[in-house]
Parts: C-alpha cells; sequence; structure tokens
C-alpha cells in the first residue's frame, strides 16, 4: 500500500460499567454499561456528532457498543474483536485486595509485557493481536481511492489499556502505556500520517477541549 493518508484518529475509552465503579478487573467479561453513566457522555457525544468521520470502529464488547450506539447513534460501524481489553483471565471479576497475596499476581504487575495471567492472555500476545490491526487492517480501512486528499477522520471506541498501547505504538515512546491514563468517556485525538508500511504521529491531545466546546 503506497498511498500516502493524513488521518486524525480519536480513541474512546468506553462508559463506566458497575465492574469499574467497583475497581474489579475487567477484560473480556461482557459487562453492559450502567446506564446513567451515559449522561457523562453528553459533551462528547456532541463533539464527535460534528466530526463527520466517515470511518467508526468499536470494540466488540458490549460496553463499547453500547457508549458508540450513544455517541453516534444510527451511524454504521465496524465491529473489531482485537481492540478487546486485556483478557485477565482468572482474574476477572477480582479487585486488587482478592489479588495482592497471589505470587502470580505480584510477578505480572512487575512485568506484565512478558509475564501471563493465568487462563487469560500474555502481555506479549495482546500487543501482538492490537498491533497485526493497527498495522495490517486498519491501512486497508484508511488507504481508498477517496481518501487520498485531506485529512480524514476516524472514531475508534475502545478499552483503556488498548489505547495507551496504541499510543506507545503511534508516538514511539516506551513508557507511554503507563504515563497515560484515560479516563472512561475520555478521547484522545492522535494526528497521523500513514505512509508506504509505516504510521507516524504527529500530535496528541485529549478532547473536547474548551475552544471546541465554543465552536
Amino acid at each position: 500500500m503506497g498511498a500516502t493518508v493524513n488521518m486524525d484518529l480519536y480513541l474512546i475509552r468506553h462508559g463506566v460499567t458497575q465492574w469499574n465503579v467497583e475497581k474489579r478487573y475487567l477484560g473480556h467479561s461482557d459487562e453492559p454499561l450502567l446506564r446513567y453513566s451515559l449522561e457523562n457522555l453528553q459533551k462528547l457525544r456532541a463533539f464527535v456528532a460534528r466530526l463527520e468521520a466517515p470511518l467508526l470502529i468499536s470494540s466488540d464488547l458490549r460496553r463499547c457498543q453500547e457508549t458508540m450506539a450513544y455517541l453516534l447513534p444510527h451511524r454504521h460501524y465496524i465491529v473489531e474483536p482485537r481492540l478487546r481489553e486485556f483478557n485477565f483471565g482468572d482474574w476477572e471479576g477480582k479487585t486488587y485486595n482478592d489479588l495482592k497475596d497471589v505470587t502470580a499476581y505480584r510477578q505480572w504487575i512487575d512485568n506484565w509485557e512478558k509475564e501471563s495471567v493465568p487462563g487469560g492472555e500474555s502481555g506479549q500476545g495482546f500487543s501482538r493481536r492490537v498491533s497485526e490491526w493497527l498495522m495490517e487492517d486498519l491501512p486497508k480501512l484508511v488507504v481508498d481511492e477517496n481518501w487520498k486528499t485531506g485529512t480524514k477522520s476516524c472514531v475508534i471506541v475502545t478499552h483503556g489499556g488498548v489505547i495507551r498501547y496504541l499510543i506507545q505504538v503511534l508516538t514511539k515512546d516506551k513508557d507511554a502505556f503507563w504515563r497515560w491514563r484515560i479516563s472512561h468517556g475520555e478521547a484522545v485525538k492522535l494526528s497521523c500520517i500513514y505512509d508506504r508500511g509505516e504510521w507516524q504521529c504527529n500530535s496528541l491531545s485529549v478532547v473536547p477541549t474548551q475552544e471546541n466546546d465554543k465552536q
């Protein structure tokens, strides 16, 4: 794919679930949103509606699809299972206090990239599936005859771990995964260029801003 594409990626973390409130590990478990939490997304809803983004993508898990449906009702979006959160396996639904004295948990906390979760996923497996989507499938969607000029927008509703990993890869900042904290219902904008098989990020910001609100 030799085309050069200017792309603004809007990465949105889904709204709040009951397990989020209770600070339980929530990965592949398919928890719904707390309906009242959608009220906190009204500002973001108005912002993304103004974008008129031609490409919408959501993790296949319920909490992300419900967030997308609220933000952009009646719009078609692509469902992508590889944008799921990390699979916490036997630790799904557990809290830090439940696990803090478990040796395997302490080892995972110290080196999540290489350690595996019992019954779940390794850091390498998580990184691989998200990277494959970013480097192989997303370019197929954005490199299109109609997208060769101008900057296009893509709205993606996914999970905190996925967003932090994408920021790390796109900005080429190995410390970004731990430095960034993305709240539920928060969005970040990455202005990127896709050129000859590589992504380059030129800017990164939290949106919407107060300036956006005045538009």
